[in-house]
């Protein structure tokens, strides 16, 4: 990497830790689970919102704005409210950092909008696509530009040095960005401070929410430019601007400013869950050599790998949804405009759903994790995560010998949303 490169590298990875400091709040045990445990056998339906408990933003309640919530967390209870988009809303998705991208976020549409709308934008996230862009676009980036890079060092952080910047670099050339590695990492730094908008304390999200606002203008002000000059070029390509480009709406093509402002809702989640999702599973891999191994051995299991690892240590542990009339849940009545905190962290190791639900466990028999959401809301871009993961592991796996570095801490994934691990130093024979 040239030095502007790496110093819009270090400033991602400290916008990135930033993130992570917002999302663990006071929590000081790394390990939640136990707490989840025992809420999920003697109060499965909570008064309150759990993350409130340590000073952790809330999708339910953004800034703390005096809504009933409620935290819900057995497995089935978790999985009906996601599947019934009638009677639970999504809308209250979009309280935090919506403001800072104009509203605009498919996550926080509910019923005839968001079908529409995820109609129009799911054909370039579907399997067959995300599965072409494998080889056109994704190994060639992870072998070029990483591990081809990293192979005689012998040794990297794999949170800064792979993790953070890949799914980024892919997903910009997905999307069809220019070919320009410092703009890239540049304004994935601006996505990470919109994320960081909404704290828990409200004195602090009124000094964060405007950066986070600013984050979103000069997102919108580099992504502008770049669809007009495509448009102005008639270029027809491949890529997730050329499809905008040609997509109509109502009967009509969408503007310029109005693909500036998808593509700006879809950079959000394009990344920084990627590179999380992507470093718990390796935590969990090297702290199980004996696991990694089985992968190492037969590639076919990095599909289950990925599964697995997601559904013990999810990124996303948290959802919010909220009633549109009195709900009935195990029993407890969740009022009308009352929000519920979905913990899918809690649902995905209910024992009356998984068998020795807090192993990994590669070979598990599977059946639906809820890491990726579940029903209508979906992740979009789901498929292409997925193959990206699959194709960062199957080449890091490559390296012979990988193992943890025990000239550094062992690596700790923290945090109650966003749950992801800050560095993750390790070491392969070169």
């Amino acid at each position: 990497m040239n030095n502007g490169q790496t110093s819009n590298l270090d400033e991602m990875t400290q916008d990135f830790l930033a993130v992570s400091d917002t999302y663990t709040g006071t929590l000081k045990e790394t390990c939640p689970y136990p707490m989840y445990k025992e809420l999920r056998e003697t109060c499965p339906v909570m008064e309150g919102d759990i993350l409130a408990k340590y000073k952790v933003p809330s999708q339910a309640d953004y800034a703390r704005s005096g809504r009933p919530v409620m935290s819900i967390f057995r497995y089935d209870d978790v999985l009906s409210i996601l599947r019934d988009t009638k009677n639970w809303k999504s809308s209250i998705v979009g309280d935090g950092f919506g403001s800072a991208v104009d509203n605009l976020l498919l996550t926080a549409m509910d019923d005839e909008e968001h079908k529409n709308f995820r109609s129009l934008l799911m054909p370039p996230f579907l399997l067959p696509v995300a599965q072409r862009f494998k080889e056109s676009l994704i190994r060639p980036i992870l072998k070029k530009d990483f591990i081809d890079v990293l192979r005689s060092k012998g040794k990297a952080d794999l949170v800064q040095d792979y993790a953070l910047p890949f799914p980024v670099w892919v997903i910009y050339s997905i999307f069809g960005f220019p070919d320009d590695r410092e703009a890239v990492m540049k304004f994935a730094s601006l996505a990470l401070r919109i994320l960081a908008g909404p704290q828990f304390d409200p004195e602090d999200t009124a000094k964060t929410m405007p950066i986070a606002m600013q984050a979103g203008i000069e997102l919108h002000q580099h992504v502008l430019p770049i669809i007009t000059a495509r448009r102005a070029s008639g270029e027809k390509r491949d890529d997730l601007i050329g499809f905008m480009l040609e997509a109509e709406y109502d009967g009509r093509k969408f503007s310029d400013d109005e693909i500036a402002g998808f593509v700006r809702m879809l950079l959000l989640a394009a990344g920084e869950t990627t590179s999380r999702t992507f470093a718990n599973m390796m935590v969990q891999l090297l702290e199980h050599p004996e696991e990694m191994d089985k992968v190492r051995n037969n590639r076919a299991l990095i599909p289950q790998t990925i599964t697995e690892t997601m559904r013990l240590e999810p990124t996303a542990a948290y959802l919010a949804r909220m009633p549109a009339k009195d709900m009935v849940v195990s029993g407890v009545t969740v009022p009308a405009g009352t929000a519920v905190s979905l913990c899918i962290a809690a649902a995905n190791r209910d024992p009356e759903k998984y068998e020795r639900p807090d192993d990994l466990w590669i070979e598990r028999p599977m059946r639906p994790a809820l890491s990726f959401g579940f029903g209508a809301h979906t992740c979009m871009g789901m498929h292409i995560a997925r193959i990206e993961m699959e194709v960062a592991l199957d080449m890091l796996l490559d390296l012979p010998n990988l193992r943890l570095d025990p000239d550094y801490p062992k690596p700790v994934i923290r945090g109650m949303q966003l749950r992801g691990a800050d560095s993750i130093h390790v070491l392969w024979d070169v």
